[in-house]
């Protein structure tokens, strides 16, 4: 019989690095810093982390945050 492991999130397959993050969405013409991501990470009390200091969040929900606040700025 196997056994489901239980895990509060879904560990998401695009985790990615915060600096990583910003670096990426230089390139939309719409840049944030690290603060921002932050604060969207802790506003929206996203999955996170840590590994050898850094801290990784998936990228779709980075996504869907920085297309939250493009849209709100119009």
């Amino acid at each position: 019989m196997a056994i489901q492991a239980i895990t509060p999130y879904p560990v998401a397959q695009d985790m990615t690095d915060l600096r990583e993050i910003r670096d990426q969405l230089k390139d939309t013409g719409h840049p944030v810093s690290l603060d921002t991501i932050k604060a969207w990470i802790q506003d929206q009390d996203l999955y996170t982390e840590r590994y050898r200091g850094r801290t990784y969040v998936s990228y779709s929900d980075i996504l869907m945050a920085h297309q939250e606040a493009i849209a709100g700025r119009s």
